[in-house]
């Protein structure tokens, strides 16, 4: 009976393993902040108000390099997008693909312009083992109105 077990245990560890051998080394993106209500999408001020229910979205081209979905930042203008990377790597990733405001600025300041929308290239920070996954934070660089 014990050797039952320990065969089982030893299957069960092979298979985990090569599970994460086989997976993609970025393992699941993850993109958050704050965003604010200005030109640049950054706090310029202690006074900068929040940027609530914007809608904000990773874009890479080609538009398959990824798998993510639209999400709206909270009341405090936090987003966290989550992304499937499937095959890409991180410069691919680095290099092709923006967070996108999709939201006017107008939403959230009359006086701010209704045309034109918030991209801001990534930057990486980490990945980190998380169980059997990895996960790699990326951080916006800046944001620009295009």
């Amino acid at each position: 009976m014990a050797l039952k077990v320990l065969l089982i245990l030893v299957s069960v560890a092979i298979m985990a393993t090569s599970f994460a051998q086989a997976q993609n080394p970025l393992g699941i993106i993850h993109v958050n902040g704050t965003l604010y209500c200005s030109i640049n999408g950054g706090a310029n001020g202690p006074a900068t108000p929040v940027f609530p229910n914007a809608t904000v979205q990773l874009q890479c081209q080609p538009a398959n390099l990824v798998f993510t979905t639209n999400v709206t930042t909270n009341a405090a203008g936090r987003y966290d997008v989550i992304a499937i990377p499937g095959n890409a790597t991180l410069n691919a990733i680095l290099s092709s693909c923006n967070l996108v405001v999709n939201s006017s600025l107008s939403n959230c300041n009359a006086n701010l312009p209704s045309a034109g929308r918030l991209v801001s290239p990534l930057q990486f920070v980490k990945t980190i083992p998380v169980g059997f996954l990895r996960a790699t934070y990326l951080i916006v660089t800046g944001f620009q109105l295009v």
